[in-house]
């Protein structure tokens, strides 16, 4: 109707009043009859996934995550409620690792908001061990030609300490009842969770939990090819370019619904490590863990075999700490914690032993380390910044130091009171002192006195202490020098 008023008015004569009608048509048109509508914004978050599955690499996970959730939050506060506006996609290319920072990485992915894209890449990359459930647990499981994936068996870092089996008995089987044996009534649990685990992840997601259940049971490994044949992964792809077309349009399983994929004009926003996420995959490295435990045994048994060596010491405290949380023992805050109240306690220590600042810089480092180690740690409410983490700690490294500085500067300050002040002092004699008898004048008062060698002192004698004995003291001739 509107456009065909305006047809009529383009044949008419223009007068002012005509015009005005018209541009009031032209303003209450929809938008969409005059220009196109922009398109939606998409992002692609990307981070990348190498080496042993640590704490560290949970923890890179998680930032990852957090960061495509919250931007898909800010996206829908802005009105674009498109499902698929924003995916995280991981690069994988692992041997396995720690099955407790797996699981925290598995809880990360089934709970985000955004899809997860695992691509094991590139080309020569392997998907192991851990890594297996990872991929099995993301909604998208890709994988590059020339990589493979596969046995996923766990495994305990130490031994257990059962018996040896009798001769002819079998040993590769795990009996399928409990038995006295606690080590394999450990093994039995610990394989029959790990079984549930990964054909729960990929029966949620509809692939071929047969398949993944071998990688335990049998630590089956193929390749990408049969990976794909088998169902075990969703798509074979030779690059990221070709991953995203390939997955244009597919439906995934999320666990308030479905969402379908729509990436073909994402930008990818690449989530990099900063220095502390390399610090802690480098003190995470399965390696340096068993090297840093190692160390701090070593050294807290040699300062308990000699006592005040004070370096071996404070080098294996520092190292058995970051060793328990290399080895996922202790949890990164209370990792944190403990090294910040070791090195507050090395700065007590050195008040009171002569280690010529060795504990002073022990007790910096330390509490460097745990400031990192706080930073980004813990529930989003209790966390710090690494900024705020790191210029607190410093402050508290320079009052502790000068705190310090005054305690010692205290300590070898001459007395000027009480009994070392006393000793430090020099006398007059006021009554002739004898082996039995006598009296001075010192610290401004009068004491009784007796002579330390059983001379006699005269009078106005210059005398100091040597010892005490109640309200007696036993005093020697001070020889004055002579300048020449």
């Amino acid at each position: 109707m509107n456009r065909l008023l305006i047809a009529r008015l383009s044949f008419a004569p223009l007068s002012p009043a005509r015009l005005l009608f018209a541009a009031l048509l032209l303003a209450l048109l929809p938008v969409g009859t005059m220009a196109e509508r922009p398109a939606a914004e998409k992002y692609l978050y990307r981070v990348s996934i190498k080496g042993a599955i640590t704490p560290a690499t949970m923890g890179t996970l998680r930032r990852a995550v957090e960061k495509a959730n919250e931007k898909a939050t800010e996206l829908r506060v802005a009105g674009n409620n498109d499902p698929s506006a924003v995916a995280l996609l991981v690069t994988l290319d692992t041997p396995g690792g720690l099955m407790a920072s797996m699981d925290e990485m598995i809880r990360d992915i089934i709970n985000s908001k955004v899809p997860v894209i695992t691509y094991v890449s590139p080309p020569g990359a392997s998907c192991g061990s851990a890594g297996v459930y990872i991929l099995m647990a993301s909604h998208v499981a890709a994988m590059a030609p020339a990589t493979n994936i596969g046995s996923a068996t766990p495994v305990q870092m130490s031994p257990g300490g059962q018996e040896k089996p009798a001769p002819g008995e079998k040993t590769d089987r795990i009996p399928e009842e409990a038995g006295a044996d606690d080590a394999l009534n450990m093994k039995r649990k610990l394989l029959h969770h790990a079984i549930a685990q990964i054909r729960g992840l990929a029966e949620f997601h509809g692939r071929n939990a047969s398949f993944a259940e071998s990688t335990i049971t049998r630590a089956e490994n193929v390749t990408s090819t049969e990976a794909l044949r088998l169902r075990a992964i969703d798509v074979l792809a030779i690059s990221e370019t070709e991953l995203l077309q390939q997955i244009e349009g597919r439906t995934v399983r999320m666990t308030d619904g479905t969402i379908t994929l729509s990436l073909k004009e994402a930008t990818v926003v690449d989530v990099e490590d900063d220095f502390r996420d390399r610090l802690l995959l480098l003190i995470a490295d399965p390696n340096l863990a068993y090297i840093l435990m190692m160390i701090g045994i070593v050294g807290i048994m040699a300062e308990i075999q000699y006592p005040g060596s004070i370096f071996p010491g404070v080098i294996g405290s520092i190292c058995l700490i970051l060793g328990l949380y290399a080895m996922q023992t202790l949890p990164v805050n209370w990792a944190g914690f403990g090294l910040i109240l070791l090195g507050f306690l090395f700065f007590i220590l050195e008040v009171k032993i002569i280690s010529y600042g060795m504990l002073s810089i022990a007790g910096a480092i330390s509490i460097l380390l745990g400031s990192i180690l706080m930073a980004k740690s813990g529930d989003d409410v209790a966390s710090v910044s690494l900024m705020t983490a790191l210029t607190t700690s410093g402050l508290a490294m320079l009052v502790s130091l000068f705190l310090v500085y005054k305690a010692a500067q205290a300590m070898r300050r001459t007395p000027v009171s009480g009994e070392e002040a006393l000793f430090q002092e020099t006398g007059k004699v006021i009554h002739e002192v004898r082996e039995n008898d006598g009296r001075i004048f010192i610290h401004g008062e009068y004491w009784n006195a007796r002579s330390e060698d059983g001379s006699v002192i005269a009078v106005g004698s210059s005398i100091r202490p040597v010892r005490r004995d109640g309200m007696l003291l036993f005093v020697k001739v001070v020889t004055e020098e002579k300048n020449g």
